[in-house]
């Protein structure tokens, strides 16, 4: 034991001085733990709370269950990538129809300045007879290091993501939906800051679980 002690105090002491060594030992999405919650402003007005909820089965997978407002989220969380549980559906006739459901590789472990990954599905489905086409396509890349909402060490991503839909009936057109959003993860806290064309979200206070 007295071996042990000054190697861990050593290894301990390293990790403060090294900030690469901080951020390869910290969880920058930590939907593990039931109970977490973040509560951010809306730079519009009002707030908006995430709370990891419980843990059930989704997809034939044991995932953590995160609701944000009213809607809910899948994540898995392993050593080297974490998952997210993508579900997309059309509006056809009144309907959701479901054209898209898998688990997706929404990050990979560590996060590295540069690093970029790409995702993408083309699928379709049939309703009433007719015909949905759906394609989808998200890149994101690892921009940078840097301050975000009074946390250091974020990770700045930058995620594009393209939508094209088409219901093969008279009448209709292909629909276009091009995002893209810009967030800041904080070390052993998550998301702290995410900025699209019509919002910001800036995060005012986190608890973590258990």
């Amino acid at each position: 034991m007295r071996r042990i002690v000054p190697i861990l105090f050593l290894l301990s002491a390293a990790c403060g001085r090294n900030p690469l060594l901080f951020r390869l030992g910290a969880d920058y999405y930590p939907v593990s733990s039931i109970g977490s919650e973040w509560e951010y402003q809306v730079a519009s007005g009002g707030g908006v709370i995430t709370t990891v909820v419980d843990q059930i089965v989704m997809g034939e997978r044991t995932c953590y269950r995160v609701q944000t407002g009213a809607d809910y989220s899948y994540w898995i969380s392993d050593e080297g990538r974490l998952e997210h549980y993508e579900d997309h559906r059309v509006m056809f006739n009144g309907y959701e129809v479901p054209v898209f459901q898998a688990w997706v590789t929404w990050l990979d472990w560590p996060l590295a300045v540069g690093a970029s990954r790409t995702d993408s599905a083309s699928t379709f489905a049939v309703s009433q007879g007719v015909t949905i086409s759906h394609r989808w396509r998200r890149t994101t890349e690892v921009a940078g290091i840097g301050e975000a909402a009074g946390y250091e060490e974020c990770y700045h991503l930058v995620m594009s993501e393209t939508i094209i839909d088409w219901v093969q009936t008279g009448g209709f057109e292909p629909e276009t939906s091009a995002t893209t959003r810009d967030i800041w993860l904080a070390p052993d806290v998550g998301m702290v800051l995410k900025v699209t064309p019509d919002s910001t979200l800036t995060l005012v206070s986190y608890r973590p679980g258990s």
